[in-house]
């Protein structure tokens, strides 16, 4: 293929979700070149541009097979991470700053009590009892993600 059939294939391949520029792509190819992991030849054409074609090398082919083997490893190791954390009850919903004050401080007063019921702290129709033992370990992640701001709780026990 020649460098603009290759954007093309990637945009079609991730259904639009990525849309390569030539500013990334050619670069990218002129450096897989360089290292030998593929060949450029260019095609002289009487009507419009040039095209150079480009064909995967032997060494290509390895090096592609290993990434590939890489990728196939941290695929795995997201479907195991995904597999282990099975979600029991799960909360999103747009709040004004006084109800997520309402359901924090509801959520701490619950953790005094030992037993509590998700879906009467936070508004659901999922019902989910939870039972924290100590010690409860906390985890605070103030995050910028997309221009956004974000503060992920984490806390975790031990089942009895």
């Amino acid at each position: 293929m020649y460098g603009y059939e290759i954007i093309r294939e990637l945009e079609r391949r991730f259904s639009g979700y990525w849309q390569p520029k030539t500013g990334t792509i050619y670069p990218a190819l002129e450096k897989l070149e360089q290292n030998g992991l593929i060949t450029g030849q260019i095609e002289f054409r009487n009507h419009g541009p040039d095209r150079k074609h480009y064909a995967i090398t032997g060494k290509g082919r390895k090096e592609l097979k290993s990434a590939m083997m890489q990728w196939a490893k941290m695929t795995e190791m997201i479907d195991t991470y995904r597999e282990i954390h099975e979600a029991l009850f799960k909360f999103k919903k747009a709040c004004t700053s006084n109800e997520v004050t309402k359901m924090l401080t509801e959520l701490g007063n619950a953790f005094k009590n030992k037993t509590f019921e998700f879906s009467q702290i936070f508004p659901s129709e999922g019902k989910r009892q939870a039972e924290p033992t100590q010690p409860v370990m906390l985890k605070v992640l103030y995050a910028k993600e997309n221009h956004k701001r974000e503060i992920h709780l984490e806390l975790e026990w031990l089942p009895h």
